[in-house]
């Protein structure tokens, strides 16, 4: 009978405690949507994440502007078509990733090398033809590129220049 009433006593005082509780006080477990509110304001306040969109907004603006390219040359961050006519050449930058989509183009290296054919895993040198529908980058800056004596039409990604 004792531990009935003792049980009983402590479960009307650990109820009785809950039930005084303030919204938002320290002794309620209920998280109010006020005290979030306050703390993010708090937070943003602090951290200065009040001009994140202007910041964004710039960056957009910055990323923009590097997708543009001229028509003899260009560095993109997305693949472009670029088309090579009779004795043209495509003088790509460092890092430039080069596909063949149709035609025929050879390779134009360097004394340290050619370019990486990511997709067989092999370097290409000098005057071996690209291989249609392969990745190829160009390793350094150093004039390394492709050539085509009729036609040759590639996709890029990178900086690059065509040079009659």
């Amino acid at each position: 009978m004792k531990k009935i009433l003792i049980i009983t006593v402590i479960l009307i005082f650990s109820f009785t405690a809950a039930s005084f509780a303030a919204p938002g006080d320290t002794n309620d477990p209920i998280v109010v949507l006020s005290y979030l509110n306050d703390r993010l304001t708090d937070l943003i306040n602090e951290y200065n994440l009040k001009d994140i969109k202007e910041i964004k907004q710039k960056v957009d603006n910055l990323s923009g502007d590097t997708s543009e390219s001229p028509d003899s040359t260009g560095s993109t961050s997305n693949l472009e078509v670029v088309e090579l006519n009779a004795g043209e050449k495509i003088i790509c930058g460092s890092g430039t990733e080069l596909i063949l989509r149709g035609g025929k183009a050879n390779i134009i290296g360097s004394k340290l090398g050619g370019l990486s054919n990511v997709t067989m895993g092999k370097d290409f040198v000098t005057g071996m033809a690209l291989v249609p529908n392969n990745l190829f980058i160009v390793p350094r800056d150093d004039s390394r590129g492709a050539y085509t004596e009729s036609y040759a039409i590639f996709t890029v990604r990178g900086t690059y220049e065509v040079v009659k």
